[in-house]
């Protein structure tokens, strides 16, 4: 193939082509959108142990403003069924169930979990987490959550939100793949 300056600029562009679908990139982009939660965690809610061990304590002032202001109040809600839907999708293997199934259902986990905080219904959940495990396992942890979870419409908002952006990025993902395919 001859090179000239008309398609020098489509072959640069093709040597340089980074598929969204690629299993790594997706697992590459679920991870750091699981970084930016852990950071919530670590500079805005208190994570004052992780924020040590990662060196931020620093950073992390007691007295200071959230670094994440109003938006740090859900981001992890967005993120969570956001990367684990990443993750699921990056491991499927062909002949799989649509990618957007595990977008719906990391959504649906995230919508549930959730609804368990709700005072109504957090309470009672961990009653009877309590009783059918006692101290068993992560029942104790579970039932705890659930007690002592703050429920918020937003975190319902985000969650199906960051199920939805996954499915997005999937069905971009799938649709480049296929134009970049020949």
């Amino acid at each position: 193939m001859e090179v000239t300056m008309r398609n020098l600029g489509a072959m640069a562009a093709r040597a340089v082509h980074v598929p969204m679908a690629a299993p790594w990139v997706q697992a590459a982009v679920g991870g750091l959108a699981l970084v930016l939660g852990g950071l919530v965690y670590a500079l805005d809610r208190g994570g004052w142990p992780s924020a040590q061990l990662a060196g931020l304590a620093g950073l992390a002032g007691a007295t200071a403003a959230p670094w994440f202001g109003s938006v740090g109040g859900w981001l992890p809600s967005l993120v969570h069924p956001f990367a684990f839907s990443l993750f699921t999708a990056a491991l499927r293997t062909s002949g799989a169930p649509p990618a957007t199934l595990a977008c719906a259902a990391w959504g649906l986990v995230n919508v549930l979990f959730e609804l368990g905080q709700h005072p109504r219904v957090g309470p009672v959940l961990a009653a009877h987490l309590e009783s059918a495990f006692g101290a068993a396992g992560g029942a104790r942890a579970l039932a705890h959550f659930f007690a002592r979870g703050r429920f918020d419409p937003a975190d319902l908002a985000a969650a199906v939100a960051g199920a939805a952006a996954a499915a997005v990025w999937l069905r971009v993902a799938s649709s480049r793949k296929d134009r970049h395919d020949c």
